[in-house]
């Protein structure tokens, strides 16, 4: 226990580690979501609009009603895994944060566990657990993206599509997203005789009937935005009205979403965002936006969705090895977020130590009629 306290706040308290992307805010993790199983179970049952009869005499009974169906589903979250072996001989290089002299700018972590801390062997421990811990991290914020795109896709289409380091899709999971759900647009936002506001409204209606929710942010994708603000019918809206300023989300306000104010469309208010965050593939250095430029997704605020963060177990038969037990924890639970597990061996030929870190996480719209997403730019 004490060794955890002392190491897990090195990557916890990371800053990086603090923060959670945009689209991620919008899903919650709960303890039982963290398990150690192949699948994960998640129970779902749709909303009903029905209402209770009437009798015509109470003598003749109630009549029998069968409740709404439930559906149970087992989903098989996806493997993420990464590692990086470190040859000994680049600890005699120049690494991150040192002067050119070698000397680090600040004490290294294995020189606060190693009891030999002022002797040869520790020092080059120091530099190698530096390496190690460092790589870890890097792994951990690349885990965090990948949920981020998961939430992303799923906020869009309902579906989840993952890809291996070579760009082949590897992981492919559709929900059930409805089609009225995410639907396109008669006229090209952007283009004369464009209905955005009507678009909205629509979408905003079959959320709110079949979702039994008020549906109150919508996000837009860049150009989507850029099309809003240009339409005369958005203009006078927003002259008639206003857009006010007074109601933020402190939860979305980070992140890169960017709050807008607000706009009545029809019989709903919403919120209005924008999101340009972007990521890169592990096979190229292209940007890639989490939204589609094109994208405007109605949904009910974070607290009235049940969108789940949910995690799988990882196989582990061979543990950490010496001296690294003292030094990186063999799973981590990022408050909120991700788990993830670690493990780091050596290879005494080679003179090398690997790092590795895996993760099974699925983000999991159990929600699944509370939020939609209208393509507008789908002719």
């Amino acid at each position: 226990m004490d060794f955890l306290k002392k190491v897990l706040p090195v990557y916890t308290d990371d800053d990086r580690m603090q923060q959670k992307g945009f689209f991620t805010n919008f899903f919650h993790v709960r303890p039982e979501y963290y398990t150690n199983a192949e699948y994960v179970e998640v129970d779902v049952k749709r909303g009903s609009r029905k209402i209770a009869p009437t009798l015509r005499d109470w003598r003749t009974g109630a009549p029998v009603v069968v409740p709404n169906s439930w559906k149970e589903n087992k989903f098989k979250p996806p493997y993420s895994a990464m590692k990086d072996p470190v040859d000994l001989s680049e600890l005699m290089q120049r690494q991150f944060g040192e002067t050119d002299e070698g000397v680090p700018l600040s004490d290294y972590l294995g020189r606060q566990v190693m009891t030999r801390s002022g002797s040869e062997i520790g020092f080059w421990f120091g530099r190698l657990s530096n390496i190690i811990t460092g790589t870890l991290k890097d792994y951990h914020e690349m885990f965090m993206r990948t949920m981020e795109l998961q939430c992303s896709q799923v906020m869009q289409t309902g579906a989840v599509t993952l890809k291996d380091d070579e760009g082949n899709t590897t992981y492919s999971l559709d929900f059930g997203m409805k089609a009225t759900h995410k639907p396109g647009v008669s006229v090209n936002w952007g283009s004369s005789g464009a209905t955005p506001l009507d678009d909205i409204e629509s979408l905003c209606d079959v959320v709110a009937n079949d979702g039994q929710c008020q549906p109150e942010i919508l996000i837009l994708g860049n150009t989507a935005w850029k099309h809003l603000l240009a339409n005369s019918d958005f203009q006078n809206r927003v002259k008639k009205d206003g857009l006010g300023l007074g109601s933020v989300v402190p939860s979305l306000r980070k992140d890169g979403g960017i709050y807008h104010g607000t706009c009545d469309f029809g019989n709903h208010v919403l919120e209005i965002w924008t999101y340009g965050g972007t990521y890169q593939n592990l096979d190229s250095d292209t940007d890639v936006a989490y939204l589609d430029e094109n994208a405007a997704i109605v949904t009910a605020r974070p607290e009235s969705l049940d969108f789940r963060l949910v995690f799988g177990g990882v196989p582990r038969v061979h543990g950490m090895d010496e001296p690294f037990k003292e030094v990186v924890p063999s799973s981590i639970v990022y408050p909120g977020s991700i788990k993830v597990y670690n493990r780091v061996w050596e290879d005494k030929e080679k003179d090398t130590y690997t790092a590795e870190s895996k993760m099974r996480g699925l983000a999991v719209p159990v929600s699944i009629d509370k939020f939609g997403c209208l393509d507008t730019h789908s002719n």
